[in-house]
């Protein structure tokens, strides 16, 4: 599902300069209902690959091998994980 979403997305994000250039009412209207028809995919596959993720940064962290950089290294990324999925998640309710 993953490849077919991105496919389209990257298929109207490539068409989007002759869309808007020419666009009408109901082409927006039908962009817009796709976009909301995938929208629960989207969030679907972000939400299944946050968790592996985090998953990952935590066994890392506890791992007694793993340095003080690297733990280091790893709480950044886990901060960074945590931010880009709460800023998406904003974004979605904030109907942006």
């Amino acid at each position: 599902m993953t490849a077919a979403i991105s496919a389209i997305l990257a298929l109207i994000e490539q068409l989007l300069p002759l869309i808007v250039s020419s666009a009408t009412s109901s082409t927006i209207d039908t962009i817009i209902n796709a976009l909301t028809n995938m929208l629960p995919f989207i969030i679907q596959e972000v939400e299944a690959l946050v968790t592996p993720v985090k998953n990952i940064i935590a066994a890392l962290s506890a791992t007694p091998a793993t340095n003080a950089s690297q733990l280091a290294q790893l709480q950044a990324l886990d901060a960074q994980v945590d931010a880009a999925f709460a800023t998406a998640a904003a974004a979605t309710d904030s109907g942006q």
